[in-house]
């Protein structure tokens, strides 16, 4: 590849933050604060620590068997390619959800921002997902520059929210700050977790990286921490600025009400252009993640070829449509909730395994040992911390998400028996 198309260390970086800051803050906010009162900028800052730690460990393992890939290649090395693919059968779904996740926020703030109220956003997030679907099988291509233009005007906007948050913070509103108890922190913490999903982003483009095994780590570093810093600080000016009742009444579009009380209607329009654009250029890039995954692992038969075998414009058509077609289906039949608990379920699942092939891959020594165990428990404790915690408040939900990976389950043992002989 010639060095002029390889990407910086500043594009890798607004690779990853794009990932992350793409749909998350938009998309789950309203649901921490929801969950956790004044500490959702403990529970951001909490779900960070284990997406930091995550990251580190990702780039470890990348630049050890130093190829594209990202996690089914760490795990088809260590444990084999059977488990490789049904981990990464969840990882795909956890992806249709994210999916779904960035097209009902869309929805959301569309809907609000041409005056169309709650009703259609289902049909709007549908209508998103389509357009962009077509738009990458048509062969448009994204620009680097124009790539790097959007992400960090989107950091500017937040930085921008959060000054003028910082004018209408008051103590009255910021104490007490663990209000809702020790266990709804921590459950909004990993409830939120998919929010910080998109550095793996880069470990599927290691290769296209300029001086990959260099700056993938420093990528990773400098994306996490900043997206960190920014969520905490969203969410704390948030419940510092804002009452409790227009958050809940707002709970789905709650960042664009952060500007409203300096910059009124123009603050709010502005929030909402930016919202738009973010989760629809979210959806974008988990579409090309999502394809280059399943091309990966359909190459080492883990994923039926018919799936993969017809492609235009470098995209598995029919899996693309598939994707589509699901995200469709999950975003029209679920709610907030419900998407963001699976979505963040299956990264902390897939992350706290990454975490474990990362210690026993022996990454590290000595007390360094302890890095990848800190995450792989941090991540698995999380998870549970989320069911129990989901279960006591609203059982149907856990029962959804249950049948959901029960059914993935049988499906992908399904496709082991009737392949025995190729995989």
């Amino acid at each position: 590849m010639p060095s002029e198309t390889k990407l910086s260390l500043f594009d890798a970086c607004g690779m990853a933050i794009g990932g992350m800051v793409g749909g998350g803050i938009f998309a789950v906010l309203g649901e921490a604060v929801m969950t956790s009162g004044n500490a959702a900028f403990i529970s951001l800052g909490l779900g960070g620590v284990l997406a930091l730690i995550t990251g580190i460990v990702y780039s470890k393992l990348t630049i050890q068997f130093d190829e594209s890939g990202g996690e089914f290649v760490f795990i088809e090395h260590i444990a084999g390619a059977r488990f490789a693919g049904t981990i990464s059968w969840f990882l795909l779904l956890g992806y249709v959800f994210t999916i779904s996740l960035y097209a009902y926020t869309f929805g959301a703030y569309a809907g609000r921002l041409f005056g169309l109220g709650s009703g259609p956003n289902a049909l709007l997030g549908s209508i998103v997902i389509m357009v962009i679907v077509g738009l990458n099988l048509s062969g448009v291509k994204k620009s680097g520059i124009s790539e790097d233009i959007l992400v960090y005007t989107k950091i500017i906007i937040l930085i921008g929210l959060i000054g003028v948050g910082f004018i209408n913070v008051s103590p009255d509103k910021v104490y007490p700050i663990v209000n809702m108890g020790i266990g709804s922190t921590v459950k909004a913490g990993a409830l939120v977790f998919v929010a910080y999903e998109g550095f793996q982003l880069l470990t599927y483009d290691y290769n296209t990286i300029e001086n990959h095994k260099k700056n993938l780590p420093r990528a990773v570093v400098i994306s996490i921490t900043t997206v960190i810093a920014i969520y905490i600080l969203i969410a704390f000016v948030l419940t510092g600025s804002l009452s409790p009742d227009v958050i809940s009444h707002h709970k789905e579009t709650v960042l664009a009400m952060l500007a409203e009380p300096v910059l009124g209607q123009f603050g709010i329009l502005v929030v909402l252009v930016a919202a738009v654009f973010s989760t629809a250029s979210a959806i974008l890039a988990t579409t090309f993640a999502i394809a280059r995954l399943a091309k990966r692992i359909a190459a080492d038969g883990q994923l039926p070829h018919q799936l993969t075998s017809l492609q235009r414009a470098g995209l598995p058509v029919y899996f693309t449509f598939l994707v589509a077609t699901l995200a469709i289906i999950v975003q029209f039949f679920g709610n907030l909730e419900q998407i963001t608990t699976f979505s963040s379920l299956v990264f902390l699942f897939v992350f706290s395994i990454v975490n474990f092939m990362g210690y026993k891959h022996a990454i590290y020594e000595g007390w360094k040992s302890s890095l990848p165990v800190a995450g792989a428990v941090g991540c698995f404790s999380a998870m549970g911390v989320l069911l129990y915690e989901t279960y006591a408040s609203n059982k149907e939900t856990v029962f959804i998400v249950g049948g959901i990976a029960i059914v993935l389950l049988v499906c992908r043992e399904a496709y082991i028996w009737g392949h025995s002989k190729y995989i």
